[in-house]
């Protein structure tokens, strides 16, 4: 269980602190376009082509993870809308 609830805001500056820290160099050459999800609670993360099966495995290590995604080499995970 968790104690502490963070704002969207404290997830998105916890998240790309973390990657910027811990993650971008070891997944910026070989892992491009692919996503990172990364738990904030803990620093634990994943790499993966499938969003959904890198934040089932970081899940799977801390069932009370609270996530933020990245993609590698792109400046969000996720594009809204039309092109």
């Amino acid at each position: 269980m968790r104690d502490r609830t963070y704002s969207t805001e404290e997830v998105v500056r916890r998240g790309r602190e973390i990657y910027e820290r811990e993650v971008r160099a070891d997944v910026e050459v070989s892992h491009d376009s692919e996503f990172v999800v990364v738990d904030v609670t803990t620093g634990a993360w994943e790499v993966d082509k499938d969003d959904v099966a890198a934040s089932d495995r970081v899940l799977t290590r801390n069932p009370g993870a609270v996530l933020y995604f990245a993609r590698v080499g792109r400046p969000a995970a996720y594009r809204l809308g039309a092109r």
